[in-house]
């Protein structure tokens, strides 16, 4: 029987994260077009038919779908301003969802070039780790981090991550084999994290 893991919000401060809504469209594109040359870096090439309204829905609509099988979790991030108003500012996710015995997730974030520096990365990274471990019962949370992208350590390293090693040639980063370092947050880690202790 697949889990039924509730699409929620969550806020920490200034930052919250939640589903995305089909309401999101124009600003999902808008942020993929400003942010094209800022994330190339750190991203799979993605060609010029990604940066469409096409593709942006697709993506919104792909998204909801491995929601609702169980296979990712995809978030708005959103600066929420002290009026209540609400701005996307960028996109946090669990992917590759494996249950059964590894009950395992991978990570990935990005956050607007122009909203960078506010600490939504690390808040939103934390509030995703609470959805997890607290909502969707998974046991490990694992990002792969290009050792150059120190900004992206950071978040991890605020949010109580562990290195665990670092796996050469392990992902095809804009059209480059990039080594890429482990880094790995148990459902134990967030308890004794979140107690206190």
């Amino acid at each position: 029987m697949r889990l039924q893991v509730p699409r929620v919000r969550l806020q920490d401060g200034a930052t919250a994260v939640r589903p995305f809504v089909r309401a999101d469209l124009d600003d999902l594109l808008r942020l993929r077009l400003a942010n094209r040359e800022f994330l190339a870096p750190f991203e799979a090439t993605r060609d010029d038919a990604f940066f469409t309204r096409a593709a942006q829905s697709r993506e919104i609509t792909l998204d909801g779908d491995a929601w609702t099988a169980g296979l990712g979790y995809a978030f708005a991030v959103v600066h929420v301003h002290e009026d209540g108003d609400e701005r996307l500012v960028g996109r946090v996710a669990l992917s590759n969802i494996v249950r059964g015995a590894w009950q395992n997730a991978t990570i990935g974030y990005w956050i607007s070039e122009d909203a960078c520096g506010y600490g939504h990365a690390s808040a939103a990274v934390g509030l995703v780790c609470s959805f997890a471990f607290d909502h969707a019962g998974l046991h490990r949370v694992q990002p792969a981090i290009m050792p150059r992208n120190a900004r992206s350590r950071r978040v991890v390293e605020k949010n109580g991550f562990r290195h665990e090693g670092r796996a050469l040639k392990y992902l095809q980063i804009d059209g480059i084999w990039e080594d890429h370092d482990i880094f790995a947050l148990t459902s134990e880690d967030w308890a004794a994290r979140t107690s206190g202790s």
